[in-house]
């Protein structure tokens, strides 16, 4: 039966709310860390945590399918946790949080090729041209005043680009575990990071404060093994455009998190910006009532 209603708002608030802390916590260490060891601890913290839930529960027996770790754990894995340490580096987590909200655009625009049964109309290409139109007020500002910004968003929209596939893929395969394929994710993510990590990270990548590695745990466990799980079981029971809704949701958290972790309060032009976006996104992801 198809999620609606209350039974999958709840879950988009939970889902959103803990991805969208993912970006203050990450913008708390990415300006003191190198992107891969970033990468690559969050990605390890994560599977750790995930592995941990599949003893306790005693479901960790089952099928493994290696392709589809290795696919989810590069498009939803290292690849844009690589991507997004880097733009947090430059870019704040409101802003990185609004421009990472296209992601429904994003997957509306690839089922037109990818999913068959789940073809945009004429509403949907409105949000589409809203959206990025949304994305082009956030960066432009910055384009014109400095790169270092405007290449950090364009680092976190390459990262939405490859979340919109993973959700794309996931939507096809239906996992039958989600806990599993969350596990295999993970693994895949940290471990690559980790490999590229060796020959590419400066020297003492991997020496941090304790303080640091806490908040890297935090972010593994509760802003990504524990949503992530969720997501891939939301996939399995909702159509792909309404489990993508948790775009709609992240921005205000990463906005109301960042001001209280980091004081960083967005500017006027990001949250006309962000009012864009998510204009954008409501049209894309909603039906018109029928009369």
């Amino acid at each position: 039966m198809t999620l609606t209603g209350p039974a999958l708002w709840w879950r988009l608030v939970v889902i959103g709310g803990l991805w969208g802390a993912s970006f203050p916590l990450l913008r708390l260490v990415a300006m003191d860390m190198s992107p891969l060891a970033l990468a690559a601890l969050r990605g390890l913290f994560a599977a750790a945590g995930v592995l941990a839930f599949l003893l306790v529960t005693r479901r960790l027996g089952g099928r493994l399918r290696l392709r589809d770790w290795l696919v989810m754990g590069t498009t939803n894995g290292w690849v844009p946790n690589l991507l997004t340490a880097s733009a947090l580096g430059s870019i704040e987590a409101a802003p990185a949080a609004l421009i990472h909200s296209a992601t429904p655009l994003v997957v509306a625009l690839m089922t037109t090729v990818l999913l068959r049964d789940e073809q945009p109309g004429p509403r949907a290409v409105a949000g589409l041209l809203t959206g990025f139109a949304g994305i082009a007020v956030i960066l432009g500002p910055d384009a014109v005043s400095g790169r270092a910004s405007f290449e950090g968003g364009l680092l976190v929209l390459l990262s939405t680009l490859s979340y919109a596939l993973g959700t794309i893929y996931a939507r096809r395969m239906r996992p039958d575990s989600p806990a599993q394929l969350a596990l295999g994710q993970q693994l895949v993510s940290g471990v690559v990071a980790l490999l590229i990590s060796l020959p590419l990270a400066p020297a003492g990548a991997y020496d941090v404060p304790a303080s640091s590695l806490l908040v890297i745990a935090l972010l593994g466990i509760f802003a990504s093994a524990l949503p992530l799980t969720m997501f891939l079981s939301l996939l399995a029971r909702a159509r792909v455009t309404d489990a993508s809704m948790v775009g709609y949701l992240q921005p205000p958290f990463a906005a109301a998190v960042g001001a209280l972790l980091l004081g960083e309060w967005p500017s006027a032009l990001v949250l006309v910006g962000g009012a864009i976006v998510l204009a954008g996104v409501w049209l894309a992801t909603t039906r018109p009532a029928r009369r």
